[in-house]
């Protein structure tokens, strides 16, 4: 029967470990890409054949310059910052192509908080060409395995969806790299942390991550953590901390945006 079908109807009865709301939501978008022409998030105009932005808009997107080699944070030229050159970090690197400004903020926002899985799509591919390009000029590594940041089964329920899964999963269609959602899981159910002072979010609790069902498939795998922003980086080290553990060989982590000095 699968043979015979549309596309967009093969995509809507795959089984996917989402809600049943969230599947008719990505069903309805897989079905207006083959029905309706594009047009961009931002600003309404006609998009790109491969991407719902327009080239205006996404030219104009806050670019990550020169940053630290290690942790991403943005500086006035590119070195290590003082933070990782007193405490180097559990993970290798930090991989993002843009920062946390407008109109990143709004797209991440909606994706994240509003469930609008189109904008999410777009910061994806955006995320994945810069990883291609990276990859490719051999400044980044290709991992064996992509894990994204789990979120509480509270938290995932309330939400409906992990956007790191999203993301992870968007990578893995785009790079050809295996993900897994169940190699480790968060047992503890700590505060949203666009909540929290930049000092509360520093102090994750140890224990907040433990291995999933999976855990297996991170001996002597190199990983890269699929996350949307990184701010002071408190989850991506505890996480890391945590997979290296595991028997992860070693740990990049991959995002969508990174907090510029401010923030």
């Amino acid at each position: 029967m699968d043979l015979i079908l549309p596309r967009f109807l093969r995509d809507i009865k795959k089984p996917i470990h989402t809600t049943p709301s969230l599947r008719w939501k990505r069903g309805l978008k897989t079905a207006s890409d083959h029905l309706l022409p594009g047009a961009c998030l931002l600003c309404g105009l006609g998009a790109a054949d491969d991407i719902d932005l327009c080239t205006a808009c996404e030219q104009s997107l806050p670019r990550l310059g020169s940053h630290c080699g290690i942790c991403a944070q943005p500086l006035t030229r590119s070195a290590t910052c003082g933070r990782c050159l007193r405490k180097r970090p559990s993970f290798n690197t930090v991989k993002a192509p843009l920062l946390y400004q407008y109109p990143v903020d709004l797209l991440l926002q909606r994706f994240k908080f509003k469930g609008q899985l189109a904008a999410g799509k777009v910061l994806s591919q955006l995320l994945a060409r810069y990883l291609k390009t990276q990859i490719g000029n051999g400044d980044c590594y290709r991992p064996d395995l992509l894990i994204p940041v789990p979120l509480h089964w509270k938290k995932r329920f309330a939400r409906g969806f992990n956007q790191s899964e999203e993301i992870a999963r968007e990578l893995s269609q785009q790079l050809n790299i295996k993900y897994c959602r169940h190699a480790i899981k968060r047992i503890l159910n700590t505060p949203d942390q666009h909540h929290l002072s930049r000092h509360a979010r520093q102090h994750l609790p140890l224990n907040t991550f433990a291995p999933g069902p999976a855990s297996g498939l991170l001996a002597g795998a190199r990983i890269a953590l699929v996350d949307d922003v990184l701010t002071t980086g408190s989850t991506a080290q505890a996480l890391s901390l945590r997979l290296l553990k595991e028997g992860a060989m070693s740990v990049e982590i991959w995002l969508l945006a990174r907090t510029p000095l401010d923030n």
